[in-house]
């Protein structure tokens, strides 16, 4: 079991909002009385971006008490647990089919619930942004990038100048 796998690239499909809500809905069934929230985020979730056909789903809870009640239910829906797989704090699975989706659970409002849906509001409200980064990512894989982790350490540094400019963005908006 590894989280390395292949990846490409497509253009954004209205398609990829449908499928986060049909999984979201089976999942508020299974899983909604341990959550705080389920939010759809990353590329998918920004009309017009380019992405990973796979829907990525952020799940916040309240305890770790709640995260343990929820593996069990989620494996047996079929995801595949690969625990934090390199990031402290988050617990992350996946499952692959017909569609393919990554649930990542942590903290509700903790840093990296904070910053990811930080970010999906930016690149939704700055199209010049969610193009930019599209941009980078087509290039990164056009320079023959193939496999996730490769591809998530190439733009790792774009991605934190992207949430710097999110959070003075949201600072901005609040103050």
């Amino acid at each position: 079991m590894t989280i390395d796998e292949a990846i490409h690239l497509e253009p954004y499909d209205k398609q990829w909002a449908d499928r986060f809500y049909d999984e979201y809905q089976i999942l508020i069934e299974e899983i909604g009385p341990y959550t705080a929230a389920i939010e759809h985020f990353g590329s998918t979730s920004v009309p017009g971006m380019t992405a990973k056909p796979i829907i990525d789903i952020l799940v916040g809870v309240e305890s770790t008490q709640h995260a343990n009640e929820i593996i069990p239910k989620l494996t047996a829906m079929g995801y595949e647990d690969l625990g934090e797989a390199g990031i402290p704090g988050r617990l992350y699975l996946r499952k692959r089919g017909r569609h393919a989706y990554n649930v990542h659970i942590g903290s509700y409002r903790g840093d990296k619930w904070n910053h990811n849906i930080i970010i999906r509001e930016y690149l939704r409200a700055h199209a010049v942004e969610a193009e930019r980064y599209s941009e980078i990512k087509r290039r990164i894989v056009t320079q023959g990038t193939r496999t996730l982790l490769q591809y998530s350490n190439e733009k790792h540094a774009y991605v934190e100048q992207l949430l710097a400019r999110a959070k003075a963005w949201m600072n901005g908006r609040t103050s």
